[in-house]
Formats: structure tokens, C-alpha cells, sequence
């Protein structure tokens, strides 16, 4: 027999296993094969693109949106809040090799919010000359394709607010490795699930499409400025509003290359703490569905009991397997082989992540710092952080 804790922690592995097949399956379901655009369903089109420092291989991921066949008009509108940025220099250079584009290039106003993106989005909305618009992060690379049939799925789906999924795709440093992985693995099938199982589509503001002009009878960018999950809080207005909000079958590419392990613990924390004042719900199931965690705490609480150890690589194998396929089906192309035993060190990780987001609600955003509050709710903190704080991402990511 075993004792109590092994057994609750053999229990809570059961039910991570469960979650984690529920998460594939939803993923697998959602991103079916559908049919191609419909030429005839196009319409005038601003592509928003926010703007902050130069993200890593920004002009390939440039190049991704310059290089699309779109079959109605067309605008680009880049946002920064700095004159001088030089992601907005590179991307006038990259433009200058596509004539006959139409784009903008704006400088927001930094004081419009509390929240630095949302401040640049806003004054990037008021240079766009359509109403549909689709907003995507500075990190974001799309693949053949992607507009027209983004455009043609919001139609068809008769949407008000269509988000993207997101695949992590491009690493070369373990920091930028553990990032792609969370995110294909782990943040995408947690949006299929909510969707597929209990009919609530997640946003997450990588890839966005939505009218100007239904936003702006809703209240506009003003209603998320001082919110830090921006995305989350606007697919909820949208929502209360009786409005259809809709995930998208689209899956975009978020680069991360050369990423230090302290930016993803950055980048995480700060989505968890997110999560645990916007859905405490989301929080907890976040370590759940920790498979790998829980059979090896249970082996270590055990004494590691031979038949608990061979359990565990029997866990760790059949997790290896399935996100070995579902990174494949996301990405387009399969994980290193090379990189394969990361994947349990990922899990591993994460629970340390859990815990600290726990109990912090402070944290640093390009360059500045927040205290959370419910809802995300933004305070800004002016006192400089101590040494060896959390350090937020240096580009224009969400």
C-alpha cells in the first residue's frame, strides 16, 4: 500500500493524463482540415502591427505579411511609441523592397493607458483606412495564404472577434526551446479544450481580427488600457456584449530564437499571474494537467518503488509521443530530435513558475512595472526594481 500523499499524488497524475488527452483531442478536432478561401468573401483589409525595439528575425517575419496574395485592398500600419524606434526603421527598409504597398507609419501616444501595447495600438487604429482589421504582434511570422483565408473564416463564422491559435516555432537557446514547446503544447490545446469542451473561446492577441467600427461602439481601446490581459478582457466585452467571438482554425508562428531561460521565466510568470486574477479557474488547472510533475513527485514521496520509477517512464514516454505529434501538427514540421528530453524538463520547471506567480502580483512589462489586481487591473510601481527581479521581454510581445 501506499502512503496518502503518493496516493493523492498518483490521483492528481490520472487526472493530468486526462486533461492533457482532452487537450490533443480539442486540438486535433479544432484544426481539421477546412475549405480554402472564397476570393469573392474579401474585403478591404489594415493589417495593425504594433512595434516595439527589434523582435528577433523581425524582417523574415516582415517579410511573411509583405509577401501575401491578398485579393482586395490592402494597408499596413506599423505603431510605435517611439520616434526613433529602429523595429520601425527595419521595417520602412524591408517595405522599400515591395513597391506599390499602402502603409503607414505611425507614432502613438504613450500616455493613452497604462498598458504600453494597448497606447501604441490605439494610435495605429486611428491611421487605418478599413474597417476590418487584423492585429498581430511584431514576433508573429504567417504562413502562405494566412490573410485571405483569416478573412474568408471571419466571414464564414459570421464573427465579431475571431483569435488566432499560436505555435512557438524557431529556437536555437533552451530558454527560446521551453518557450516554442509551453506554447504549442500547453497554451494552444488549453485554448482548443475551453473551446471545443465548454464553448468559451479564448484570445490570445497575436493574431486578432475585428471591425473598427464594432469595436468603437463598444467603447474602443479605452476600455483595456489599464489592463494588462488586454486580449482576455476584450474577448469578455465582446462576449457580455452578445457579440460572437470566435477561435480561429489558423494556426500563426510566434518566433522565439535566442530567448533567455530568465525571459521564459518572465513571459510565463507573467502570463500566470495574469491568469490567477482573470480565471482562477485557468490557474489552477495550469498545474493539473501537469502529468510529469505528479508521477515523479509520487515516485520520489515513494522512495522511488521500482514499479512507481517504471511508471513514470512509461508517463514521460506517452507525453513525449503525443506532443511530439501534436507540435508536428501545429508547427508543420516535427521538434528536433535533439530536443525531445527537454520536454519533461519543461515540466518540471513549471510548477516553480505556478508557485512563485502565486504569490506575487508585481510585474515588468517593456521596461516598466505594475502591481496586479483583479481583473489584471494595472497600478504602476515607480520604485526601481531590486537586483535580480523578474525581467520583462525586450520587444513588442504580448
Amino acid at each position: 500500500m501506499f502512503s496518502a500523499a503518493v496516493s493523492i499524488c498518483l490521483a492528481l497524475t490520472a487526472v493530468a493524463l486526462l486533461l492533457h488527452r482532452l487537450g490533443v483531442w480539442a486540438t486535433l478536432k479544432h484544426t481539421k482540415a477546412h475549405g480554402g478561401a472564397a476570393a469573392n468573401s474579401l474585403e478591404p483589409l489594415t493589417v495593425l502591427k504594433p512595434i516595439k525595439g527589434l523582435e528577433e528575425q523581425l524582417e523574415q517575419n516582415l517579410r511573411s505579411f509583405f509577401e501575401q496574395r491578398y485579393g482586395a485592398a490592402l494597408q499596413f500600419v506599423f505603431a510605435s511609441t517611439e520616434a526613433n524606434d529602429p523595429g520601425i526603421a527595419l521595417a520602412r527598409r524591408v517595405a522599400a523592397d515591395y513597391p506599390g504597398l499602402r502603409l503607414r507609419f505611425v507614432t502613438s501616444d504613450a500616455s493613452f493607458g497604462l498598458n504600453p501595447k494597448v497606447s501604441n495600438l490605439a494610435g495605429g487604429l486611428r491611421a487605418a483606412e478599413h474597417d476590418l482589421v487584423l492585429q498581430t504582434d511584431a514576433n508573429v511570422r504567417i504562413r502562405p495564404g494566412y490573410l485571405e483565408a483569416v478573412v474568408d473564416e471571419f466571414g464564414q463564422t459570421q464573427a465579431s472577434l475571431l483569435g488566432g491559435l499560436i505555435a512557438g516555432k524557431g529556437e536555437r537557446s533552451l530558454g527560446a526551446l521551453l518557450d516554442n514547446i509551453q506554447l504549442t503544447t500547453f497554451t494552444t490545446p488549453g485554448m482548443c479544450l475551453a473551446n471545443e469542451l465548454v464553448g468559451i473561446p479564448c484570445v490570445i492577441g497575436k493574431s486578432i481580427v475585428y471591425r473598427r467600427s464594432e469595436l468603437d461602439a463598444l467603447g474602443g481601446l479605452a476600455l483595456v488600457k489599464d489592463v494588462l490581459a488586454e486580449d482576455y478582457v476584450l474577448g469578455e466585452t465582446y462576449a457580455q456584449a452578445g457579440k460572437r467571438v470566435i477561435l480561429s482554425r489558423l494556426v500563426v508562428d510566434n518566433v522565439n530564437v535566442d530567448a533567455s531561460l530568465l525571459r521564459f521565466f518572465a513571459r510565463h510568470s507573467r502570463w500566470l499571474k495574469m491568469r490567477v486574477v482573470v480565471h482562477v479557474g485557468g490557474f489552477v488547472a495550469d498545474l493539473l494537467s501537469n502529468a510529469t510533475f505528479f508521477m515523479l513527485l509520487a515516485a520520489a514521496l515513494s522512495g522511488f518503488e521500482p514499479e512507481l520509477v517504471a511508471l513514470s517512464g512509461v508517463v514521460i514516454a506517452y507525453k513525449l509521443r503525443v506532443d511530439t505529434r501534436l507540435i508536428t501538427r501545429l508547427r508543420g514540421q516535427p521538434l528536433a530530435t535533439r530536443h525531445l528530453l527537454y520536454m519533461p524538463l519543461r515540466d518540471l520547471v513549471l510548477p516553480g513558475i505556478w508557485l512563485y506567480a502565486l504569490f506575487s502580483r508585481t510585474t515588468e512589462w517593456r521596461g516598466e512595472r505594475f502591481q496586479l489586481s483583479r481583473g489584471s487591473l494595472l497600478t504602476p510601481l515607480t520604485a526601481a526594481p531590486p537586483p535580480g527581479s523578474e525581467l520583462g521581454p525586450t520587444g513588442g510581445e504580448s
